[in-house]
Order: C-alpha cells, then sequence, then structure tokens
C-alpha cells in the first residue's frame, strides 16, 4: 500500500467515525436510524468529503475545523445516489441492495430527503455565506445533470456527455474542494482555484467510472458512458465506410475488439486532460506543499482500480 492510499485509508476513517457520531441521535424509532445509516453501510470512498479536509489543509486550515463541513457533503453526496438508483430502478450499489430495495421506495426517498436537509444544516452552522452558496450551486447543478441524464439518450456528442458529467458528478466535487477552502480560511483566489480544481477531478473521476464500469461490470446499464458513446459512434462510421467499399455487413470480432480498446484509449486520453487541467488550478495556491496531496488526489482519480 502506498502512502498516498494509507492516507486515504485513515481519512476515510475519521470521516466514517464522524457519521456514525452525527447520526448516532436524533430518531426515537431504532428502524429510523438504521435507514438513514444504511448507505453508509454499504461502503463508499468518502472522496467528496476527503476533498474537503485536503482542501482546508492545503491552504493552512485544520481538519478538527473541517471535519462536519467534509461530512456534510458526504450526506449531501449519499442522498444525491438515493436519488439516484431510484430513477435508474437500480436493485443493487457496491453488491448490497440499494436503499429502496432494503426497505422501500418511500422509505428511500424520505432518507434522502433527511440526508441532504442535515448536510446543508450542517454546513449552514459555519455562519458563511460562500459557503451556503456553494453547496446550493452544487445541488442545483446536480439536479440539472440529473435532468439531462433522465432526457438524454446513449447516442450524444462529446461535448453534451461533458456537461452532464460537469453537472452530475463534478458539481459536488467542486463544492467540496471550494468548501474546504473557505473553511481553511483561504483567499478568494485560492477558493476559486480549489472549486475549479474540484471540477475537473471530478469529470476525470466520471471519465474513469465509465472505463471501470465497462470494464469490472460490462453488464451494468447507464444511459450515459462515454467509452460506449466512442465505440459507437466509431462502429457506425466503420460499418458505413465498409459497406461503401466492400459490400459488408457486419463487423468482425477483431473489428469490435480493436474499436473497444481504442473507445477505452480515448475515455482515458480525455480523463487525463481533467487531471492535468485540475493540476494547473493548484499553481494558484499560497503554500505549494498544500498541493502535493491535492496532486496525488487528482492522480487517483484516473488510476484507481475501483
Amino acid at each position: 500500500m502506498n502512502d498516498f492510499q494509507r492516507l486515504l485509508n485513515e481519512k476515510r476513517a475519521i470521516v466514517n467515525k464522524r457519521i456514525d457520531e452525527l447520526l448516532s441521535t436524533g430518531f426515537e424509532q431504532s428502524e429510523a436510524n438504521e435507514l438513514v445509516k444504511y448507505t453508509f453501510r454499504t461502503g463508499g470512498k468518502r472522496l467528496r468529503p476527503i476533498l474537503v479536509l485536503l482542501a482546508s489543509e492545503a491552504v493552512g486550515g485544520n481538519s478538527a475545523h473541517a471535519i462536519d463541513a467534509a461530512v456534510a457533503m458526504e450526506f449531501v453526496h449519499a442522498a444525491s445516489l438515493i436519488f439516484d438508483d431510484l430513477i435508474d430502478k437500480h436493485r443493487l450499489r457496491r453488491s448490497l441492495p440499494t436503499t429502496q430495495h432494503a426497505f422501500a421506495d418511500d422509505k428511500a426517498i424520505s432518507a434522502g430527503l433527511f440526508l441532504a436537509s442535515k448536510g446543508v444544516q450542517i454546513l449552514s452552522e459555519y455562519k458563511d455565506p460562500r459557503i451556503t452558496r456553494l453547496v446550493g450551486w452544487g445541488l442545483v447543478d446536480l439536479s440539472k445533470g440529473e435532468i439531462l441524464d433522465t432526457l438524454t439518450e446513449l447516442a450524444i456528442d462529446i461535448d453534451h456527455y461533458l456537461n452532464i458529467a460537469d453537472l452530475k458528478t463534478a458539481s459536488l466535487f467542486s463544492a467540496a474542494a471550494g468548501i474546504g477552502a473557505v473553511v481553511g480560511g483561504a483567499s478568494p483566489d485560492e477558493v476559486n482555484s480549489l472549486y475549479n480544481y474540484g471540477r475537473a477531478v471530478g469529470i476525470a473521476f466520471q471519465i474513469k467510472d465509465d472505463i471501470l464500469d465497462q470494464s469490472v461490470d460490462p453488464a451494468r446499464q447507464e444511459r450515459v458512458n462515454l467509452v460506449v458513446m466512442h465505440y459507437l459512434d466509431e462502429a457506425t462510421k466503420r460499418e458505413r465506410v465498409s459497406n461503401l467499399l466492400e459490400g459488408k455487413e457486419n463487423s468482425s470480432s477483431m473489428e469490435i475488439a480493436v474499436l473497444y480498446e481504442k473507445a477505452l484509449q480515448f475515455a482515458l486520453k480525455k480523463s487525463r486532460e481533467q487531471v492535468e487541467k485540475a493540476k494547473a488550478e493548484l499553481k494558484g495556491l499560497r503554500h505549494p506543499n498544500g498541493s502535493k496531496l491535492l496532486e496525488d488526489f487528482a492522480d487517483y482519480s484516473l488510476e484507481r482500480s475501483f
């Protein structure tokens, strides 16, 4: 295990401990406590709260002061996953039943509403309007992305795909990095740099998710997937040329494999571009040493295997 992976595990343990503390009380009924905690028991990388902590530390902040903001962002993210699973009718998440299948649709909706509200409440307690604006922007963009995703067919162009990835996934990454910067006492320029950093990292993360969905779990169906989209585009072009020049109607298995590999490499290239874009934003930080872990975080979004 490398040093950065060990750091992620340490930060994840801190976040998980605080999640348990903040959700340990508030309901008299044990089933209600079980319901709101369920989505966290299915696992998760906790990357958004970890990003809050790393961003805060990068500008000279204290992790202890940032931990509640970090957990709040994970509450908002967990709520988004519940609603996403409901919309997509997913039965499993991380190999376990989704909240609606473990309980029921109405209970899943109520859990999602509670977690999103709890996250916003915790962030409001920092009494900084910049934090309120950042989480507000994040939630609005996330909702826009979800709407576009539900309305979008698989065959879309790259720019439209990147727009959905930016809204649906990168929105909370950018909010997390920006909020971490604010809590850590960053200058306005640093907040802006880290907000943009999070945006690029989030897109890189989503593209890598597409790659992993295809290579690790090819049976999983997604409405918008960069790998499949590029493959279908190239396959259609190849089929048209073959029909015109050779009268062929179907591609061979070898041609399909080549096109699929090209699609994977195309997606990797796009993800790598976003990682480099994210790193470029770190040049605006006053503390050069603070950017090292954020560079590692950006690399991890591309290099991870799960």
